[in-house]
C-alpha cells in the first residue's frame, strides 16, 4: 500500500490474527470428551445429534466433523467399527440370550442390552444370528397385525404426572414384590424397587418421597390405583403441593388421582414388558433350578438365604431394566400425542425438543428428609429378619461377593449353603 494511502489509518484490530478458538485439540482441552461421546453412542444417540447434546450437557461447542474425527482417532466403539470379529459378535449375542430362556427378546432388545456393555452389533446381524440359533423364535417376532389404540395420552412435559403402582403378583412365588414410578410424558422409568410387600401402607409414601428427594422436586400430580395403601402417598403429595405450589387450586388440578387399575395406563402398560421380557426369565430360572440346587423350602435357613439372594438378583435386574428403558428408542409416530422419534431419556431430559416443558416443582430437601423419617418403615428393603440378613451377608462375603444374576443364582446359593 502506498505511503500516502496509509496516512490516517489506525492499527488493525487484531494484528496477530488470533481468535477465541484454541489451537489445542478438543480432547486435550476436554479429556473427558471421548468418554462423553462413547456414552452417547452407548445410549443410542445419533452422531448428528451429539453436537446439541454436548452443548446442552457440557456447555461446549463441537462440530459434527470433529466428533467423527474423535470417534475415528480414539477408536471408539460403534456399530460400524465395533472392534469385534463375527465370531466375537456371535459369542456376545449367545451370552446375552442365555438370560432369555423363554425367548421373548427381539433383535432391538438384544441390541440395547449389548450397548450397555459397550458392544455394538448391527441389528441385521443380530436377527440373522437369532434365525440360525432358533428359526421358530425369530419368526414369532414378526406378527402379521398391529394393535390400534383408539385414544391417545397427552402431557405437557416431564414431571407433570408420575404414575405409581406396586405389583405383588409378578414374583409372588419368590416372596418378592415390585413397586415403580414412571413419568407419563417421557414414559421414563424413574425407579423400580424390589420390596418384601407392596401392600404395606408405609411403602408407597416412603418410596415416593425418596424419589422426590432424588429429583429435588415433586410432580404436579401423581396417579395410582385405588388400593388402600396409597392413602399415605396421596396425603404426602397433597401436603407438598399446597406448600410449594399454592397458586394451583386443588379443584382445578388434583394433587393426586386414584383411578381404577385399567385407567392407570402409563404404569400398567409399563408392567407388561417388564414381566414378559425380563422378570418372567428370572422366575423361570428360579423355578427350574430349585431341585438341582437342593433347595428345601421347609428349611428356614434355605428359605432365608434363597429370599435374600433372589431379592438381590431381582433388584439388579430392575436396575438394568431402568437403564435400558431410558435408552430405548421410540419410533416416530405422526399421530401420537406424546413425543416419539427419540429415546425415553431424551424425552425426559430435553422435552423442549418435542414442544414440552419440565414441570418439576422445586422443594426444600430438608422438609422432604423429615417426611421420609416419618413415613419410612425400619426394614423397607430388608428381606428377612435382622439375624437372617446378617447371616446371609456373612455367607456371601465368605465366598467373595461374586456377581449374581438369574443364570448363576442357584450356584451362588449352593456355595453359600456349603459355607455352613
Amino acid at each position: 500500500m502506498p505511503a500516502d494511502r496509509d496516512k490516517g489509518k489506525s492499527k488493525a484490530n487484531n494484528p496477530t490474527g488470533g481468535n477465541q478458538h484454541s489451537s489445542r485439540p478438543l480432547f486435550e482441552q476436554y479429556p473427558e470428551l471421548p468418554q462423553w461421546i462413547q456414552d452417547y453412542i452407548n445410549d443410542g444417540i445419533k452422531q448428528t445429534d451429539m453436537p446439541r447434546e454436548l452443548s446442552d450437557d457440557h456447555g461446549i461447542t463441537v462440530k459434527l466433523r470433529s466428533i467423527e474425527r474423535i470417534i475415528k482417532n480414539q477408536n471408539l466403539r460403534t456399530t460400524r467399527h465395533s472392534g469385534l470379529t463375527d465370531v466375537d459378535k456371535g459369542a456376545a449375542i449367545i451370552a446375552v440370550t442365555q438370560e432369555d430362556p423363554l425367548v421373548r427378546w427381539g433383535g432391538r432388545k438384544i441390541k440395547e442390552k449389548l450397548s450397555l456393555k459397550t458392544i455394538h452389533i448391527p441389528r441385521q446381524f443380530i436377527d440373522n444370528m437369532r434365525g440360525v440359533l432358533d428359526r421358530d423364535a425369530a419368526d414369532m417376532r414378526k406378527p402379521g397385525a398391529k394393535k390400534v389404540h383408539t385414544r391417545g395420552l397427552w402431557s405437557a412435559g416431564p414431571n407433570e404426572e408420575w404414575c405409581v403402582d406396586g405389583h405383588e403378583k409378578i414374583l409372588l412365588c419368590m416372596g418378592i414384590a415390585v413397586w415403580g414410578i414412571i413419568d407419563k410424558y417421557a414414559r421414563e422409568e424413574l425407579n423400580l424397587w424390589a420390596v418384601p410387600d407392596a401392600r404395606t401402607a408405609d411403602v408407597p409414601p416412603a418410596l415416593y418421597l425418596l424419589m422426590v428427594r432424588a429429583k429435588k422436586g415433586m410432580p404436579m400430580q401423581t396417579t395410582s390405583d385405588m388400593g388402600s395403601e396409597t392413602g399415605g402417598l396421596a396425603a404426602a403429595q397433597t401436603s407438598l403441593r399446597q406448600i410449594y405450589l399454592p397458586d394451583l387450586p386443588l379443584d382445578s388440578l388434583p394433587a393426586h388421582r386414584s383411578v381404577k387399575s385399567v385407567y392407570n395406563i402409563t404404569r400398567e402398560r409399563g408392567w407388561r414388558p417388564i414381566w414378559e421380557k425380563e422378570l418372567a426369565n428370572v422366575k423361570y430360572a428360579y423355578e427350574t433350578g430349585k431341585i438341582s440346587a437342593g433347595f428345601h423350602p421347609e428349611d428356614p435357613i434355605h428359605q432365608g438365604v434363597s429370599l435374600w439372594l433372589w431379592a438381590k438378583i431381582v433388584q439388579l435386574r430392575l436396575d438394568d431394566i431402568r437403564r435400558e428403558n431410558s435408552r430405548h428408542r421410540v419410533r416416530f409416530q405422526r399421530n401420537k400425542l406424546l413425543p416419539t422419534g427419540g429415546t425415553h431419556g431424551e424425552f425426559y431430559k430435553h422435552p423442549e425438543r418435542w414442544g414440552g416443558r419440565d414441570q418439576l416443582v422445586p422443594v426444600d430437601v430438608a422438609v422432604v428428609d423429615r417426611l421420609i423419617q416419618m413415613h419410612t418403615p425400619p426394614r423397607l428393603f430388608q428381606f428377612g429378619t435382622d439375624e437372617m440378613v446378617a447371616l446371609c451377608e456373612a455367607l456371601y462375603s465368605s465366598i467373595g461377593c461374586p456377581d449374581v444374576s438369574a443364570i448363576n443364582g442357584w450356584d451362588v446359593f449352593k456355595a453359600m449353603i456349603n459355607q455352613l
